[in-house]
């Protein structure tokens, strides 16, 4: 159990960093960089990175070992920060949609968010608060008047 704390506190403080550079062409990179230190010990935990879902087509995986970025690679991660990201593919014709969905999938219509529903429940939610609030207010004033007639001796 210590090692396992001792190898996450160190990947914590030292780490993987990992990037999806998309080309011009299609499909892109997937940049990771290890820092030397993680690669020294000898460790029998494996190091992981999950490819991003809108990272599409990856056409080839470098791994750096390194303490920072090489300058190239940096650039080029830094551009495509600044590039908008793609919507990920969702296969709308797929067998998990209930047949309904799947006829207005296969019709191009795709199916509407619930935003009814949540802003419903939200207007229910502060309906709710609001009224538990003005019960507080209620019962702290009858609590008031009741003390007030305790101390005049008036019992109705």
């Amino acid at each position: 159990m210590l090692d396992f704390v001792v190898a996450l506190a160190a990947m914590l403080t030292m780490g993987i960093e990992a990037a999806y550079v998309p080309s011009d062409e299609g499909g892109g990179e997937y940049l990771v960089r290890v820092e030397p230190d993680l690669v020294k010990t000898a460790t029998p935990y494996q190091f992981t990175s999950d490819v991003p879902v809108d990272a599409r087509d990856v056409r080839r995986v470098r791994i750096i070992v390194g303490d920072a970025w090489p300058p190239a690679v940096e650039r080029a991660v830094l551009e495509a920060s600044r590039k908008p990201r793609r919507a990920a593919f969702v296969d709308l014709t797929s067998a998990r949609l209930p047949a309904g969905d799947r006829a207005l999938a296969a019709a191009g219509v795709a199916a509407e968010r619930p935003w009814g529903w949540l802003i419903g429940s939200l207007i229910a939610l502060f309906l709710s608060l609001g009224a538990n609030g003005y019960l507080s207010m209620l019962l702290a004033q009858m609590r008031q008047r009741y003390l007030r007639d305790i101390q005049q001796g008036v019992v109705v």
